[in-house]
């Protein structure tokens, strides 16, 4: 092989700001402050692999929120609410667009 790499182009639409769901998870206050960050990461992750209808990431300069987007009907399941909850975090900011 000569090295050379080949690059892939992929085309997607976009889905309507109208039909997504954006929330602010905050994770609980008694955690030591030596665990948030990994506790951060960890959440984060978790929801990435487990829900392919998620997207999120931790809130930029804090340690104790992430930003989860997701589609208003899976929102409504209640699935992202229930492991928020399980994991000892709260839903503090909903911002959902309903149709």
């Amino acid at each position: 092989m000569n090295g050379s790499r080949h690059q892939s182009l992929f085309f997607v639409s976009l889905p309507e700001l109208q039909k997504l769901c954006a929330i602010t998870v905050t994770l609980s206050s008694q955690l030591p402050e030596t665990e948030i960050r990994n506790t951060q990461i960890k959440i984060c992750r978790q929801l990435l692999f487990m829900h392919q209808d998620i997207l999120s990431a931790p809130v930029i300069g804090t340690l104790n929120q992430i930003s989860v987007v997701m589609a208003i009907p899976f929102y409504k399941t209640g699935i992202c609410q229930a492991y928020i909850e399980k994991q000892g975090a709260t839903v503090s900011v909903e911002r959902c667009h309903s149709s």
